[in-house]
């Protein structure tokens, strides 16, 4: 009786912890559209300080820096496009540690945040990243801005932030004016998978 029960515990414990995602699993991994957006949008609240501004810093060129702290890749990116603006935006997304890069011109809903799947960008834990959003074929300054998280009382951002696996290392602004460095937080987070 007690071989039949330890044989039965033994089929229960192999069925569960075998069918456990560890992800490890090529074929079970899937783009993780929040693994950005859930550390930006927990770390730049208006608890912590900062204002979501969907519609500011009329600079051509939006970007900030982190570094992933797993190993993956970037398959996907997400923004919105302001009221201001109904055309495409230059995304690039530098590995500066391996000196890798995807880039895709694109255009994104204006009524809410919209991901696009990109080319597969490799991550090996640890690695530098750059994000990089610039307009192009505008002929307003109005149409150039986007959505920060900028520090309600007007200082520079005090990077680095860190939340779980990603660390935010600084930001830029720049292009029919600028550089300004550390403004705020562009909202432009990325999907990942992790491997």
């Amino acid at each position: 009786m007690k071989t039949k029960i330890f044989a039965i515990l033994l089929s229960i414990s192999f069925f569960t912890f075998s069918s456990c995602d560890d992800d490890n699993d090529p074929l079970n991994n899937v783009c993780n559209d929040s693994y950005i957006s859930t550390p930006i949008t927990n770390l730049f609240t208006t608890a912590n300080g900062y204002d979501d501004l969907p519609e500011m810093m009329d600079l051509e060129t939006h970007e900030y820096r982190m570094k992933i702290n797993a190993n993956g890749e970037i398959c996907s990116v997400g923004y919105q496009n302001p009221s201001t603006w109904t055309g495409s935006y230059l995304i690039v997304i530098n590995n500066e540690t391996t000196n890798q890069q995807t880039s895709a011109t694109l255009s994104f809903s204006q009524a809410q945040l919209e991901y696009k799947s990109i080319s597969p960008l490799a991550v090996n834990s640890g690695d530098i990243i750059k994000v990089q959003r610039t307009i192009f074929g505008n002929t307003l300054l109005s149409e150039t801005i986007g959505r920060i998280l900028r520090k309600s009382d007007y200082t520079a951002v005090p990077y680095p932030i860190t939340e779980g696996n990603v660390e935010f290392l600084s930001s830029d602004f720049y292009g029919a004016g600028g550089p300004v460095p550390n403004f705020g937080q562009p909202y432009i987070p990325l999907g990942f998978k992790v491997n």
